[in-house]
């Protein structure tokens, strides 16, 4: 799963430690990406930490760079979403260069976590896979699409008890298209014919320059699942070109696993359908069939658990009281613990169809619990003789006072 070398992480010169950005003091660099450079900061009063994203000098002697650039900060407000990482602070850098000043997350990329596990059973992934399509389609209901959705955008923040699973952040919307612009974005122009976005996961019609809608993240999002399910991309070549052609003309296949529901492939292969028409249509028919093939899913089981999926704020999984160690928190793997709810075999095979033509749109309100089921028989029976002992009681008790009157009566 190699991408390749990234020129820009040796080139750009670092901004020293101890340099006031703003309200916080830069304590050390943690990353570098095609946009700018991620620093650590923290501020020197009331010690909150930061992670503080500086346009690289030579992607700012763009206009239409700086134009992204800032739009990244306006969408990812817009959207306010608790699976998107919160950017609060904007500035300019002395230089003249802008920075913003976002969450300081710990934990992991999901690229990195696939490289140490390989790949995940059907439940993790779709887990994961749900998490990032509610983010997502918070993002669609603003009206941004984020076109540039892979494993290194993707953050994973360990969960407040450690367990599985994470939760979701999706990072940089630099490239993001705003279907409407709203107040105070204006939109980049994008030229006909001029592609954006990661090789490995762009939809057809992204790799040929056509314009794009919520169905290329949904494309991006079925690469995803397979990454997740195989452990490698469906496409891989060492000709970034020959990928985009293999996007365009070659068909998808899972490698078939008993410890898959039927379903799921079924879905991940829909989403990387190369026509956007025979695709789901929306993230929300993706969420809907998720939680269909597993019912612990839907939202009325989540309930036990969401303090780990439903938080505001970044979680902190251990101390970093000297901030001199890496950002990276390596997340727990999933259990294992035998196969998946939902899958065959499992404790919800029951669910599934094998023989299920298609993807049914479920609300997840119809994924009720069984009531218990009434008492068993024996009880009756308890209650019965219960019955029989009062009447026995009183009868005694009963005869007792009449005797007592008839002797009251005699000796008088």
């Amino acid at each position: 799963m190699a991408r390749g070398p990234t020129p820009w992480k040796s080139s750009c010169p670092d901004v020293p430690a101890g340099t006031m950005l703003g309200e916080y003091v830069v304590r050390r660099r943690i990353d570098a990406g095609g946009m700018g450079t991620v620093y650590a900061g923290v501020h020197p009063l009331i010690g909150k930490k930061v992670a503080i994203k500086l346009i690289h000098p030579h992607v700012a002697q763009n206009p239409e760079n700086i134009h992204r650039f800032k739009q990244e900060a306006m969408v990812v407000n817009a959207i306010g979403d608790p699976g998107i990482v919160d950017i609060f602070g904007f500035g300019e850098y002395e230089d003249g260069r802008y920075y913003f000043v976002m969450e300081y997350l710990r934990g992991e990329r999901l690229l990195e976590f696939l490289k140490r596990h390989g790949k995940l059973g059907a439940f993790a992934a779709g887990q994961l896979l749900r998490l990032l399509a509610l983010s997502l389609a918070a993002a669609h209901a603003k009206g941004v699409i984020h076109r540039d959705l892979k494993a290194e955008n993707i953050f994973l923040v360990p969960s407040n008890d450690g367990h599985w699973p994470p939760r979701t952040k999706l990072l940089d919307f630099g490239l993001a298209k705003l279907l409407e612009p709203f107040e105070g974005a204006e939109q980049p122009k994008t030229r006909q014919g001029i592609t954006l976005g990661t090789p490995y996961y762009m939809s057809p019609e992204q790799c040929r320059g056509k314009p794009v809608d919520a169905r290329s993240d949904i494309y991006a999002l079925g690469v995803l699942g397979f990454e997740m399910l195989t452990g490698r991309l469906p496409f891989i070549h060492e000709d970034l070109t020959e990928v985009m052609h293999m996007h365009l003309r070659e068909k998808v296949t899972l490698p078939p696993s008993p410890d898959r529901p039927p379903l799921l492939d079924e879905l991940i292969l829909g989403c990387l359908e190369k026509s956007p028409e025979d695709r789901p249509q929306d993230m929300h028919e993706v969420i809907s069939a998720l939680e269909m093939i597993f019912p612990p899913l839907a939202p009325m089981s989540m309930r036990n658990s969401a303090s780990d999926t439903d938080a505001g704020g970044p979680q902190i999984s251990t101390p970093d009281d000297d901030d001199s160690g890496p950002l990276q928190t390596p997340v727990a793997p999933p259990p294992e613990s035998g196969p998946a709810p939902g899958t065959p075999g499992g404790a919800d095979a029951a669910v599934v169809s094998p023989d299920a033509p298609s993807l049914p749109h479920v609300p997840s309100e119809t994924l009720r619990v069984a009531p218990p089921p009434p008492p068993p028989g024996p009880v009756v029976e308890v209650e019965g003789a219960g019955r029989g002992l009062g009447l026995f009681l009183s009868g005694f008790f009963l005869g007792l006072l009449l005797g007592m009157g008839v002797l009251y009566l005699i000796m008088r």
